[in-house]
């Protein structure tokens, strides 16, 4: 005998199907061999009664707070499926729950839309992206800046691309702990000349990592293809209307706080980037346009880092393409008795495949290189057999 759960989706179903069972059968696999858990909030207590009434009739069940705002319902996948329309049809205020789960469960159960920025075509779900950073900085935490040699960040960025990064990221102030904040001016001299000279020449596109609203709109005239932006468009109340100037560049909104302080921390970051995707919404940006970061080291301490990762998968209910950005982070340095940041390579390299394992769909690293060999490996097992594979012949005895 052999436990077929937990385990990828498909074996269950293709374990079934070897059985020669009929396809009008397949649905008892939904039913039985597995359940939903969805984590529900802002109800009324009318609300909280229909959707236990609805759960219990698919042979689920509610569990709700005293006061019936908060719920977690536990389901078969049929019903699960089925919940979404049919909280439709209660009417009673139950259709805006009821368009909420059926979006929460699309959205869990299907890559994002690929994010089309000036000219650029991002698709997530076949394989992991890899976004390689470029500091043009003096004080990178990660020892790997350039300061202001424009020659050498042009030569980095030219290396991390032929070592298959999939957009380049350039940084012109350091986000450290303690690190001196730089004019508006200064960072947009440092940047500008990289980011200019590099979407020219390179065939990737260039997001451009900055907290400054008018760096933002400098580097998109310039031709950078993403935003990249820390405090999730909070921080600059321009921010905002300067990436929706740009109808087709791309957008990446991180979870960002002053203190580590969380009522729950999952919870609590999922509302904060869905305050950041309505303010994106609000100023006439896109939904697909967005990318969400849960902000691996800012605000969290390395429990809560480690704690978020364990958990990222609840961020796929947003229906945006994850990022994480956990390369090189002092959370490894904690974990592994104070490596340097030279020497977090395989530390990194850990949490980019155990984020990816979890639901990330695109990693920012210094070590571009080493994380894209890891990653072909972690992908054929998180996203399936990759086609090349299958006709491979067997290397050897040894395998």
């Amino acid at each position: 005998m052999r436990p077929l759960l937990p385990g990828p989706e498909d074996v269950l179903r293709d374990t079934v199907v070897q059985l020669g069972v009929a396809v009008h059968d397949l649905p008892r696999l939904a039913r039985y061999g597995s359940v939903e858990a969805l984590a529900m909030e802002g109800l009324t207590p009318e609300q909280a009664e229909v959707l236990t009434r609805a759960v219990r009739e698919g042979d689920g069940d509610v569990l709700c707070s005293a006061d019936g705002s908060r719920a977690v319902a536990l389901m078969p996948l049929l019903t699960a499926g089925s919940l979404g329309e049919g909280l439709v049809r209660w009417g009673s205020g139950m259709e805006a729950v009821g368009a909420a789960v059926a979006a929460v469960l699309v959205a869990r159960g299907a890559p994002p839309a690929p994010l089309v920025a000036r000219g650029h075509r991002l698709a997530f779900g076949a394989r992991t992206l890899i976004m390689g950073i470029v500091n043009v900085t003096p004080d990178s935490f990660s020892g790997d800046g350039v300061g202001s040699d424009v020659d050498a960040a042009l030569t980095r960025a030219r290396e991390l691309a032929a070592a298959g990064a999939d957009i380049i990221d350039v940084g012109g102030e350091s986000t450290r702990p303690n690190s001196v904040p730089v004019t508006v001016d200064e960072e947009l001299a440092r940047v500008l000349p990289v980011v200019s000279a590099l979407t020219r020449t390179l065939d990737v596109p260039v997001s451009i990592d900055t907290r400054k609203a008018a760096v933002a709109r400098a580097a998109l005239d310039a031709g950078a293809a993403i935003v990249n932006d820390v405090w999730g468009l909070r921080g600059d109340p321009e921010m905002a209307a300067a990436v929706a100037a740009t109808p087709d560049a791309g957008l990446v909104v991180m979870h960002n706080q002053r203190e580590a302080v969380y009522a729950d921390l999952m919870r609590d970051i999922c509302a904060s980037l869905r305050h950041s995707l309505a303010i994106a919404s609000a100023a006439g940006i896109d939904s697909e346009r967005v990318i969400v970061d849960p902000g691996f080291g800012f605000a969290k301490t390395p429990a809560q880092n480690i704690e978020m990762l364990r958990r990222l998968g609840e961020l796929r209910g947003l229906g945006r393409a994850i990022m994480v950005g956990p390369s090189r982070k002092s959370t490894i340095a904690v974990l592994t008795g104070g490596a340097s940041p030279d020497a977090r390579v395989e530390g990194s390299i850990a949490l980019a495949a155990l984020a990816v394992s979890a639901g990330a769909h695109i990693v920012r690293v210094h070590d571009v290189a080493e994380t894209v060999r890891a990653l072909r490996v972690a992908d054929a097992l998180v996203h399936g057999v990759p086609e090349h594979l299958r006709s491979a012949p067997m290397p050897g005895r040894t395998g």
